[in-house]
């Protein structure tokens, strides 16, 4: 059986796991307002590229991207969040698209 905690130590014990649920990054494909998505090729990032967004869903009351169409194949692409890209596997190599922002 364990000793009892004093508050000092339950309150370390909350703020640490505060800090970290805080420094946890959200990487989440958010649809953009004007609903234009334009991707770049990790590959070749010189142009942008305008992708169309074939499903959303619906996240803390804001739209969220789950499939996009390739803009080489047009087969659907899944959002990768280890890459934190869409990625497509329907070609020889492994086609990864990152979502830029429109200027």
């Amino acid at each position: 059986m364990g000793r009892r905690q004093t508050m000092q130590e339950k309150y370390k014990i909350q703020m640490k796991a505060y800090r970290k649920k805080k420094m946890k990054v959200d990487n989440t494909p958010f649809l953009p307002a004007s609903e234009k998505v334009y991707v770049m090729n990790t590959l070749d990032p010189t142009d942008k590229i305008k992708a169309e967004v074939l499903k959303t869903k619906e996240k803390d009351h804001r739209l969220t991207i789950t499939s996009l169409a390739c803009p080489k194949c047009g087969e659907p692409m899944s959002w990768d969040s280890k890459w934190e890209a869409f990625t497509c596997l329907k070609h020889e190599k492994k086609a990864i698209f990152e979502i830029v922002k429109e200027e």
